[in-house]
């Protein structure tokens, strides 16, 4: 009788994928009980608004992240959130340049409460993402140049 046995460090690394994939979905409902609870203290200005958008954000990431790992697909987080090419680039920075000038329309127009804080963290927000976009599509043209 042959047995065949399983390599450790194959073992480990495949516990610690798995672990990783379902430990975004406790950082998502950890989101999800932030966001009930923004908006059942409903303190200040935007407190219920916020506090909605961030439990409707966080679910529907949620189940979309679960559907491409059912799909097949690449299940990255770069490869997920950000643009692969120039043209996709091209779209991308401006938009995400004019939801970061929102941000800060948003910002302006409340001097306190959440949704100053929200309009702060849109802001902050767009720019890693158009920073992240930039370096993962430059990465992805040294991948497939060489």
């Amino acid at each position: 009788m042959v047995e065949t046995s399983r390599d450790p460090e194959s073992s480990n690394r495949a516990f610690w994928s798995w672990l990783g994939f379902w430990a975004q979905f406790l950082v998502l409902g950890l989101c999800v009980v932030i966001g009930a609870f923004a908006a059942s203290i409903c303190a200040g200005p935007g407190d219920y608004v916020t506090g909605m958008l961030l439990i409707i954000g966080a679910v529907a990431l949620a189940f979309w992240r679960l559907k491409n790992r059912f799909d097949g697909a690449p299940w990255g987080w770069g490869d997920f959130l950000l643009v692969g090419n120039m043209t996709s680039l091209a779209v991308a920075i401006p938009l995400f340049a004019v939801i970061g000038l929102a941000g800060l329309f948003i910002a302006n127009a409340w001097p306190y409460g959440s949704l100053h804080s929200a309009g702060i963290m849109l802001f902050v927000a767009s720019g890693v993402i158009v920073f992240l976009d930039i370096k993962h599509v430059f990465d992805q043209m040294n991948r497939h140049a060489r």
